[in-house]
């Protein structure tokens, strides 16, 4: 398989398992304020996250900084990057910072032109654990895509692997699956449930992933957006399937939902921040990245709310240094030892074949 242009590094599962730990180490220093100089007006945000994600960057990380700095940051939410690399390509680049939802989008950007290098005289890329970030962009929002089910609906034997959605016997109920290959785990988790080994998933046996949907595709309710992932629990058109970590929080802590999950065979990667090129307010983005990374604070508060860390994983930081409640939701330390990274390097050179041929089995 050819080789992606990034210099993201692709590492894996052991290794991001100790990238993504994030690691107790001596105590922490305050919240160090960005260097602003002149900085002044708008960072206009190109956001593929949106709703509540938004709403707490706002409330911290971002609000952190404006207060700091006076400089806003206003969002524009757009459902993917497609957007964005059409702007690009134009040449009409009206956004300062961009989240690119997965590592795979950040390397095809960075090899475009379309991104600006980052200022690592302004921003302390040396706080980040190696492996998270690149010249072009800081790896944020690390998502879990877990097991997860109705604890109510289970109260005596607990789901713990993949192979568990295909024990209709065991755990009766519907499955909830994305619709979304690559972001849903769910080829993946078909894999897992055949018995392919964890260090042999990629490249995927779509055919043989496919196979072993079929088995149970009359007992699968499809979600389309991760508030759709939750409402399919809360109102009954599913009792388990496979969620976003942050978003199976929400149903437990927000809205008082009986959601449990496993992060045994779970996936996770990361989304990427970073700034177009030509970008109109380059060097406030670049101050924006320098007060996130220092901003000690404003990360445990955004992770406590969003379980989704911002950067993906900061030195000094410990699991132990947010809520007990929020803990087990978090892709850090001991959560993710046996989980799996995703291969974004594989989604990268086969993401169109593979959408392609989920889409043609969907509609059969």
């Amino acid at each position: 398989m050819k080789k992606s242009t990034s210099r993201f590094i692709t590492v894996g599962a052991t290794s991001l398992v100790a990238a993504l730990a994030l690691t107790s180490c001596a105590a922490s220093t305050p919240t160090e304020p960005a260097e602003d100089g002149a900085i002044s007006g708008d960072i206009l945000f190109y956001d593929t996250s949106g709703g509540q994600v938004w709403e707490q960057e706002s409330a911290t990380l971002f609000g952190d900084f404006t207060a700091d700095t006076g400089v806003t940051v206003t969002d524009d939410y757009n459902e993917a990057a497609t957007k964005f690399f059409a702007s690009a390509d134009a040449g009409q680049v009206p956004w300062s910072l961009i989240v690119l939802p997965t590592v795979n989008d950040a390397a095809t950007a960075a090899s475009d032109g379309l991104l600006e290098k980052i200022d690592t005289s302004i921003v302390p890329v040396d706080k980040l654990v190696d492996g998270t970030y690149n010249e072009y962009g800081i790896e944020v929002g690390t998502f879990g895509m877990v097991l997860a089910w109705n604890d109510d609906k289970y109260p005596d034997t607990k789901p713990s692997e993949m192979a568990d959605l295909w024990d209709t016997a065991t755990f009766p109920g519907k499955r909830c699956f994305f619709n979304n290959p690559q972001y849903g785990w769910t080829l993946e988790a078909a894999l897992l449930a055949d018995g392919v080994a964890a260090d042999e998933l990629y490249p995927l046996d779509v055919d043989r992933a496919l196979a072993k949907l079929d088995e149970i595709k009359g007992d699968i309710t499809w979600w389309t957006s991760g508030a759709q992932s939750i409402e399919s629990f809360e109102n009954g058109s599913c009792d388990i399937g496979i969620l976003w970590a942050n978003r199976a929080f929400t149903a437990l802590s927000e809205n008082g939902f009986p959601m449990n999950i496993t992060w045994n065979e779970a996936g996770y990667s990361n989304s990427v921040w970073s700034i177009p090129a030509g970008a109109p307010n380059a060097d406030a983005a670049q101050q924006l990245l320098a007060h996130v990374i220092n901003n000690r604070e404003g990360q445990i508060a955004f992770a406590s709310v969003i379980p989704t860390p911002i950067p993906a994983s900061v030195k000094d930081l410990s699991p132990t240094d947010f809520p007990d409640d929020v803990q087990a939701f978090l892709p850090v330390g001991e959560n993710v030892e046996g989980s799996i990274l995703q291969d974004s390097d594989y989604y990268l050179e086969n993401l169109t074949d593979v959408v392609d041929q989920f889409n043609r089995w969907l509609g059969q």
